[in-house]
């Protein structure tokens, strides 16, 4: 072997090195929800909500369309659905969530950040009662947010109902 071929054998190795570690391949993680409650009331941008909800990405900060929402209630015996619309907050990842469903009848708050759901069941009064966010293990270990079936909508439904 001449020291060209040598030369050139470490110069190709050191670049595949520094490639690899200039461009690793990072783990992504699903986006989380978290839901605040009860809602400062000195905060003005917050005033009047219900709860807040903090929306997290990795990838960066979260918008507003990335968010939705709604409603599931039991009204005098029939089964009712709102759309839910959230407001911005002064802080960044931070929306507002108030009050736009009827007062009467038993409900809980389907909220998602695009495949992360929670949910979120109100008492009596109309307060957050409980947040359920559905996970699932993975092959590793980790445990990450599953899909929110229309079986656990009805059955986290049922259960405030119930109450």
């Amino acid at each position: 072997m001449n020291r060209r071929s040598l030369v050139l054998m470490v110069v190709t190795a050191l670049a595949a090195g520094t490639a690899a570690f200039a461009s690793p391949t990072l783990a992504k993680w699903p986006p989380w929800l978290s839901i605040e409650s009860p809602v400062n009331p000195y905060d003005p941008s917050a005033r009047g909500a219900l709860l807040l909800v903090h929306a997290t990405f990795r990838e960066g900060p979260s918008q507003l369309s990335d968010l939705a929402g709604s409603a599931e209630g039991i009204v005098g015996g029939a089964r009712k659905s709102v759309a839910l619309r959230f407001d911005t907050t002064g802080r960044p990842d931070v929306y507002a969530l108030r009050r736009q469903w009827p007062a009467e009848g038993r409900w809980i708050l389907k909220l998602s950040l695009r495949t992360t759901t929670a949910l979120v069941a109100l008492d009596t009064a109309g307060n957050v009662a409980s947040v359920q966010l559905p996970t699932q293990l993975t092959a590793t270990g980790d445990r990450v947010p599953r899909p929110v079936s229309a079986h656990d909508v009805d059955a986290a439904l049922a259960s405030v109902a119930s109450r």
